[in-house]
């Protein structure tokens, strides 16, 4: 009997080495009571200039995250936790044009709403967010939208069709004083459709007048669409930020990069 018990306890062991190796799960009480910087971790990279040094900032876990690490360091939530960015707020509260990279990949899930990266209040009626889906059903596009005040969209555009879940994503968001764009895989998205405003318009961090909370996995948009805050299913990996708008061959060569770490991880 002791020897079965003592393979038993090795098998155990062993388990918890091989979830180790492949990263870490990490639960912080989400309670409004509980300090959010009690588990810090590396998350997003911040980008001086085209030549300087890069700033690599940390985000700190509320609820249920499992973090892989990697080549690529990807945060996974299953709709109970998420990053909290708000620290460096004051890093890009000025910002009046700038790009935004990350990879994401979604779970299904019945919310309407999947936030992916959202900057503004604590109310959610002054914000930037990246999600999927909106009102509709099984809409699943990708949707950029802006709302600095009046809980109503100044501008918003969306990919035009459906994202597969499972599947990942390369998204570069681009403002300069002409006007914004975005990169989705490496393209430029001329097939993108305005909601609300044109490719003219020039929003970004500066103009959210609420600057509260910064986070990736958690989020709403207008209330019509979501009453609540609600949390993202899924992965969102390698978020970077820079503070000039990148050109088409930059959003390429990022994704070019991102292939090529992953390919020699394995």
């Amino acid at each position: 009997m002791k020897g079965k018990w003592f393979a038993a306890i090795v098998l155990i062991i062993d388990l918890v080495a091989i979830a180790v190796a492949a990263g870490i799960y990490i639960s912080e009480d989400s309670s409004p009571e509980k300090g959010l910087n009690e588990i810090q971790v590396p998350a997003l990279k911040l980008y001086t200039s085209p030549t300087g040094p890069v700033k690599l900032l940390n985000g700190s876990i509320v609820g249920n995250i499992y973090v892989r690490n990697g080549a690529i360091t990807s945060f996974h939530t299953n709709g109970s936790g998420y990053l909290n960015l708000s620290g460096t707020i004051p890093l890009l509260s000025n910002l009046t044009e700038g790009s935004i990279s990350l990879l994401f990949r979604y779970e299904e899930t019945d919310q309407n709403v999947l936030p992916i990266l959202y900057f503004g209040d604590r109310e959610g009626k002054s914000l930037f967010i990246i999600e999927i889906g909106h009102n509709g059903e099984n809409n699943r596009r990708l949707y950029i939208t802006w709302i600095p005040e009046g809980n109503k969209p100044t501008l918003c555009f969306d990919s035009g069709f459906n994202l597969k879940p499972g599947k990942w994503y390369h998204l570069v968001v681009v403002v300069s004083e002409n006007g914004n764009t975005a990169y989705l895989n490496g393209r430029e998205m001329t097939w993108r459709h305005y909601n609300f405003g044109n490719e003219s318009m020039r929003l970004f961090f500066a103009d959210i007048p609420e600057k509260e909370l910064f986070t990736l996995g958690y989020g709403k948009t207008a209330d019509s669409v979501t009453p609540e805050f609600l949390y993202f299913h899924g992965d969102i990996a390698d978020l970077r930020i820079y503070p000039w708008p990148l050109s088409a061959e930059e959003a390429l060569s990022i994704l070019k990069e991102l292939r090529e770490t992953r390919l020699n991880s394995n």
